[in-house]
C-alpha cells in the first residue's frame, strides 16, 4: 500500500467504480462504456490528455485513479440528449430534467465525497466538464435554498477520445427517443428536459418603482436620499445639544413625520 488514506494500491489500481457500465444487449449506448475504456489509457499515459495533465509536475497515481473512477461514474449517469448528468422526467409531479446529486455520484463512484469533489474540480479546470453556478430559489417562508448542481460533460471530452462523430449519431438518436416518448404522454421536449427555475425577486434586492408610481416623502422632500440627508442634519443638531440617543431618534423622526423606530442604517 502507498502512503495514502484512500485505499489506493499503486501495483493494482482500481480504475472503475463498483458497478461498471454494462455492455451487451439491453445495456446503455455503447459510446458510454467505450469512452470509459479509452479514457483509462490516461492513467498509464497522461500525455494522451494534455488538457488534464499539462502541468510540469506529474500527477500522483491516486489522483489519476480518482479521475478514472469519477469519469466512468459520470458516464453511467449521463443523459446523451443533453450531455447532463441526470434524466428527463416523464411522469409524476416533477416535470423537467432531474439532475444528479452529489450523493448519487458518491454512491456510484464508491469514493468519499471529498475525493469525488477534487476529481470533478480537476475535470472542470481541464475544460472537460462544465459546472455552472449553483441555482437558488426561495420558498414560501422567504428563505433561500440551493438546488442540485448542473454537471455537463463537454463534447471536447469525446473529441479527445476520437468519439466525436459517434457522439453526434448517439445524441440524435437519444433526442429522437426522448421526443417520441414525450409525445406519447402529451408533453413537449422542452417540458421534459427543461428545468423548472422559479422566478423570484432576491430577498435583499432593491425594488424599483414603475415610472407611473409616485411616493410622497415628508416635508416636501423628493427622494430617499433627501430624507436621509435631512435626518442626519436634525440628528446632529440634537446631538450637539447633549440629548441622549433615544431622545435624538424619537425627536428627529417626530419632526420629519417618520416612524418612531426609523433609522437610515436599517
Amino acid at each position: 500500500m502507498a502512503g495514502n488514506k484512500c485505499g489506493h494500491d499503486i501495483s493494482r489500481p482500481r480504475l472503475s467504480p463498483p458497478t461498471p457500465i454494462p455492455k451487451g444487449p439491453g445495456a446503455p449506448p455503447r459510446i458510454l462504456s467505450l469512452a470509459a475504456e479509452r479514457a483509462k489509457a490516461w492513467y498509464q499515459h497522461p500525455q494522451k490528455c494534455k488538457t488534464l495533465y499539462n502541468g510540469d509536475r506529474q500527477v500522483r497515481s491516486e489522483r489519476r485513479e480518482a479521475h478514472q473512477i469519477i469519469i466512468e461514474a459520470m458516464l453511467s449517469l449521463l443523459d446523451l440528449s443533453t450531455l447532463c448528468l441526470g434524466k428527463p422526467s416523464f411522469y409524476g409531479n416533477s416535470r423537467g430534467f432531474v439532475d444528479v446529486s452529489m450523493k448519487d455520484l458518491v454512491n456510484a463512484s464508491g469514493m468519499n465525497q471529498r475525493r469525488c469533489e477534487r476529481a470533478i474540480r480537476d475535470l472542470k479546470e481541464a475544460g472537460l466538464v462544465h459546472v455552472p453556478k449553483q441555482r437558488r430559489e426561495i420558498n414560501e417562508q422567504g428563505e433561500y435554498y440551493g438546488l442540485r448542481a448542473i454537471r455537463v460533460i463537454k463534447e471536447v471530452f469525446f473529441d479527445i477520445l476520437n468519439l466525436g462523430p459517434m457522439l453526434k449519431r448517439e445524441r440524435n438518436r437519444a433526442s429522437a427517443g426522448v421526443r417520441e416518448r414525450a409525445a406519447k404522454i402529451g408533453r413537449t421536449l422542452g417540458e421534459v428536459i427543461g428545468r423548472r427555475i422559479k422566478k423570484y425577486m432576491p430577498k435583499f434586492e432593491r425594488k424599483y418603482m414603475r415610472p407611473d408610481q409616485k411616493t410622497e416623502y415628508p416635508l416636501g422632500l423628493k427622494s430617499p436620499e433627501d430624507v436621509v440627508k435631512a435626518w442626519h442634519m436634525l440628528a446632529e443638531q440634537f446631538q450637539k445639544e447633549g440629548r441622549p440617543p433615544d431622545e435624538v431618534l424619537r425627536r428627529t423622526n417626530e419632526l420629519l413625520g417618520l416612524a418612531e423606530d426609523y433609522s437610515p442604517g436599517r
